[in-house]
């Protein structure tokens, strides 16, 4: 099959992306109920590139922190230390994967779509939504695409043709992976949060970025915000990440979520004032 050909090259691939090991360690400790801030903190100072990011990020004008963070012992303290856990997966697997080139995806439209998605998830858990973990609905928000980008990396000019193809046919992107590959970006996301140990939450909610969600599956709540700021990140401008449909709010989510238009159009016009922030905020990550 289809499939089994990809995999195999997704595992065969000596140039695999990987995480920086401090992150590894901070997911690992993140899971151990016996770790404590002081640990995370720890950690996380063992690293000063990581360090760095994770500043930059909390003090930016798209993060919308206000009170700005000089030291991640400090950041632990106001944002707490999954939130900085968080930030630290966020701006690592960003890195890591803005850092190997591909040809099929815009990189800049790629992740301005990827970062509107995880601040229309940020405003829609600080304000008509809430869920036991923001900050992990801002992380999947960022990383629901990323089997996308790996696709991309691994193979190249065909799957290049898969996104020209889905656009020519007016095949939703997933539909023509699956038919053209026999996998689709949704598994391979899947796949490899959790090669990567990822947190249950993200796992999920890459897993189920097209599924309709229901009351009985696990991370329901969150699943649904991710998808609604996905739709919401393109309402605003926020790139299309190799889609293209025109996308439509999905009043089922709303009901889901007992949310009303209105709540939804307030996010939208909060998304629509730090478009230019994120585009700024991306311009100096990429300069790093």
């Amino acid at each position: 099959m289809h499939s089994h050909r990809v995999f195999a090259k997704l595992i065969e691939l000596h140039d695999l992306p990987t995480l920086p090991q401090v992150v590894s360690k901070l997911l690992e400790a993140v899971e151990d109920e016996r770790s404590s801030a002081d640990d995370v903190t720890a950690l996380l100072e063992t690293d000063h590139v990581i360090s760095a990011r994770v500043l930059r990020l909390a003090n930016s004008a798209y993060y919308g922190l206000r009170h700005r963070v000089d030291s991640i012992r400090r950041a632990v303290v106001v944002l707490g230390f999954d939130a900085v856990c968080q930030l630290a997966l966020a701006t690592s697997v960003f890195k890591t994967f803005s850092s190997q080139r591909q040809f099929a995806l815009d990189p800049q439209d790629f992740w301005m779509h990827a970062f509107g998605t995880a601040k229309a998830a940020q405003l829609l858990c600080h304000g008509p939504v809430r869920v036991h973990s923001p900050e992990g609905c801002f992380t999947a928000g960022l990383l629901h695409d990323m089997g996308k980008y790996l696709l991309a990396l691994v193979l190249r000019n065909e799957y290049r043709s898969v996104v020209r193809e889905s656009a020519d046919r007016e095949l939703p992107l997933r539909e023509c992976e699956k038919e053209r590959l026999g996998v689709n970006h949704v598994e391979v996301g899947r796949w490899l949060a959790a090669k990567w140990r990822f947190p249950s939450l993200i796992v999920e909610v890459i897993g189920n970025t097209h599924r309709p969600p229901t009351a009985k599956r696990r991370h329901a709540v969150e699943i649904a915000v991710v998808q609604l700021a996905e739709t919401l990140a393109r309402q605003a401008g926020f790139g299309d990440a190799g889609e293209w449909e025109t996308p439509v709010i999905d009043g089922h989510l709303l009901e889901f979520l007992r949310m009303a238009p209105q709540d939804a159009d307030s996010v939208l016009e909060h998304l629509a004032e730090v478009r230019a922030d994120t585009r700024e905020f991306l311009d100096l990550m990429e300069t790093e």
